[in-house]
């Protein structure tokens, strides 16, 4: 009996979607390069958008296989049940969650950086600038030295940067194991509504090294998960400048639980008479 395959591959889990819902367990997108709400404002569930067809499905010889998409799944289904035990919990009893969960939080977050396809080229630009020994593997033929011919041309197969996507995350923890900076996770201000894009994470740069630099990551509506010096004290303007970026750095599809929401984030970015690029510099300041 033939199995189906996945193809419906989302760079944004759907679970993590269904974290940014509205009561009705849907929400809004919101289309960058239009500038518009798809269908006048009508609302999706989760599973409708933020994936791209066949992008983890590895083709070799006439034949696919999805085992890239189900090893995003097997992580994936560990940080939901992880996502939703801090939904759920409150900074009293630190969110229900250890110090390691905190690491495989960190590891999702380099997980869903490196899924998101306006990344893709970067993956690219690593294999063509870079030996894989550099990029922490290696290949060894029968008399276990280097087979550096093959090497080259796993570094120039799109097959394999589907695989290497996920592999790149596997070598940020150890990449990072000299970062101090701490972590923490905090409750949204409960009056605001819930804003999600296809470039959830706040960096400061353009091109961070993602196993040093701060961030800031929503985990859900209600939560965020962040590396920054601050670990209190945020009050209303933060979160709102949080979501301003979330939305204006997004590539081509904001998610929303209520429409005028966005409007209200485009005038509190108007009013500044910054550059995104300006903005997220006045935000990390505040972080520190």
């Amino acid at each position: 009996m033939a199995i189906n395959k996945s193809w419906r591959h989302h760079y944004l889990p759907v679970f993590y979607l269904r974290g940014f819902t509205n009561g009705s367990r849907c929400f809004h997108i919101y289309n960058v390069e239009k500038k518009q709400f798809i269908k006048n404002g009508k609302v999706f569930h989760p599973q409708s958008y933020f994936y791209t067809e066949n992008e983890n499905t590895y083709f070799r010889n006439g034949e696919s296989s999805d085992f890239i998409e189900q090893t995003y799944s097997e992580v994936d289904n560990k940080v939901a049940k992880l996502i939703a035990t801090i939904r759920s919990s409150e900074s009293t009893n630190k969110f229900g969650i250890s110090e390691y969960d905190v690491q495989m939080l960190n590891f999702f977050m380099s997980i869903l950086y490196w899924r998101l396809p306006h990344n893709k080229v970067k993956i690219e630009e690593l294999l063509a600038n870079n030996d894989l020994k550099s990029l922490g593997m290696k290949v060894l033929n029968k008399d276990g030295n280097r087979d550096l011919d093959f090497e080259n041309l796993l570094r120039k197969d799109p097959e394999f940067a589907k695989a290497y996507k996920f592999i790149n995350s596997l070598m940020d923890p150890a990449r990072g194991i000299n970062c101090r900076t701490p972590y923490s996770i905090i409750s949204k201000h409960p009056n605001l509504p819930f804003v999600c894009s296809d470039n959830p994470i706040i960096f400061q740069n353009e091109n961070p090294n993602i196993y040093e630099d701060n961030y800031v990551f929503p985990l859900s509506g209600t939560r965020f998960f962040l590396r920054t010096p601050k670990q209190e004290n945020f009050d209303f303007y933060l979160w709102l400048c949080f979501d301003v970026i979330i939305y204006k750095q997004a590539v081509k599809y904001v998610a929303c639980s209520d429409i005028k929401y966005l409007e209200m984030l485009e005038d509190h970015f108007e009013k500044y008479k910054m550059s995104l690029e300006e903005f997220k510099l006045h935000l990390f300041k505040r972080l520190m």
